[in-house]
């Protein structure tokens, strides 16, 4: 290659060179200006996110009742999800079916979180729950909503089982803090008419009671 040819070449080298150097410099410069132009802040009462359709896809804002949500619908529309906090700063989560309906909910008010499961007509079957003074305690109701069985943990570590018809408990089962089982069988009424125990020294007793609860028989 002849010696005018080799400095042909690097003198193209040389321009590619400096005018790929410009023209990233120029990038960045202007990647730089966008950015320093971008606003920090939006401020807005209302955010609203549309799918390429058109269609209202997740929104959020504050409601009336001053609470700041997050909804999530799914491609037609329906609401799917929801995170919200209230006014006095409980925050809740609902998940909802393809009707809109709620089937999932949890929320965490005055020190104590809550979980509540609801069926395809919106009412709540299943309930679990922590209390401010650091209880547990599971609650499961019929297709109505009434409360059909329970079980509870105190926060003193005495475990309580309840089974009951439509009117209230019927059966009551537990075990007190110092190891003492028992078992009760209430009226419709609610008031307790029979008992079976067992004492500390290991003793049981059989103890019925009138229509007021009051003990009739006891055995031994």
């Amino acid at each position: 290659m002849m010696t005018r040819e080799r400095l042909g070449i690097l003198a193209m080298v040389f321009i590619a060179a400096t005018l790929g150097g410009g023209v990233a410099g120029y990038l960045i410069s202007a990647a730089t200006v966008e950015a320093a132009a971008a606003p920090r802040v939006v401020s807005a009462r209302k955010f609203v996110l549309l799918d390429q359709a058109g269609k209202t896809r997740a929104q959020l804002d504050i409601t009336s009742r001053g609470v700041a949500q997050l909804a999530i619908m799914d491609g037609s529309g329906t609401l799917r999800a929801g995170l919200g906090v209230a006014a006095d700063g409980a925050p809740g989560l609902g998940i909802y079916d393809g009707k809109g309906k709620a089937r999932l909910e949890v929320v965490y008010t005055t020190d104590s979180p809550r979980i509540r499961m609801f069926n395809s007509d919106g009412t709540s079957v299943l309930a679990l729950g922590v209390g401010s003074q650091g209880g547990a305690g599971i609650v499961i109701h019929d297709h109505t909503g009434k409360d059909r069985a329970s079980f509870v943990v105190a926060s003193d570590g005495a475990p309580t089982l309840r089974l009951g018809d439509t009117g209230g408990s019927r059966i009551g089962l537990d075990v007190t803090p110092d190891g003492r089982p028992g078992i009760a069988l209430l009226g419709t009424n609610g008031v307790t008419r029979a008992s079976l125990t067992l004492n500390s020294d290991s003793s049981g007793a059989l103890t019925l009671f009138d229509s007021s609860g009051n003990a009739i028989n006891s055995l031994p």
